[in-house]
């Protein structure tokens, strides 16, 4: 989904295929991060120092979830004093993303829930709440502050580094997912399922397969 041509403002390097729905995304030239505005890139930071180490995921790799060949386009780490996990942006030829959450050996899938589909509570319930969400009960068993500490490629949202925010994490009844953000002036949810990383088919960036 190529759009039109633009430059980094700071270094003067060229993007050629920016997909449609990114609003913010890294400068691998000067390291900054961008925000497009309409025609218009704006510096809003830099992007972090993402320290390398294996992960199962990475930018450009190709996954399969839930029958749906999704391309792995954004890279976000978040620091949440214990220690760190990774949240990579993916799509499908449609444009459509989720949220893909790998946490040590833990991995989720998550989608964005908007308007009336999400819990209406702007405020973060405390563990051992419950929650109904689209007619099921979901039990809080997870809070904490997290603040993200590097970006790589592209987002649909504002990311930036030194960000933070207040997220819980909430079980189904049947392995569910439903996680909700809390900051200053806004909140989000998001809702899916856990995926088993041993089963998860991975096209790597290099051609070689995973699963």
């Amino acid at each position: 989904m190529p759009v039109t041509h633009v430059t980094c403002p700071n270094c003067g390097y060229g993007f050629d295929n920016l997909r449609k729905s990114t609003r913010m995304f890294d400068c691998p030239s000067c390291d900054t991060t961008l925000f497009r505005d309409g025609a218009a890139l704006n510096p809003i930071g830099n992007n972090g120092e993402m320290h390398d180490y294996p992960t199962l995921l990475g930018l450009g790799d190709t996954v399969i979830i839930g029958g749906q060949s999704c391309d792995v386009v954004g890279h976000a780490r978040y620091d949440y004093g214990r220690g760190t996990w990774d949240e990579f942006w993916v799509e499908n030829d449609r444009g459509a993303g989720a949220w893909v959450s790998v946490d040590e050996g833990d991995v989720a899938v998550q989608y964005p829930l908007h308007g009336d589909d999400r819990p209406k509570r702007a405020d973060p319930p405390a563990v051992g709440h419950a929650i109904i969400h689209r007619g099921l009960e979901y039990t809080v068993t997870e809070g904490d502050t997290a603040r993200c500490i590097a970006v790589r490629g592209e987002f649909p949202e504002v990311i930036q580094v030194g960000d933070e925010h207040y997220f819980i994490n909430a079980s189904g009844p049947s392995g569910q997912i439903l996680s909700g953000e809390f900051w200053q002036g806004g909140y989000g949810w998001s809702d899916g399922e856990w995926l088993d990383p041993f089963t998860l088919k991975i096209k790597r960036l290099d051609g070689s397969r995973v699963a």
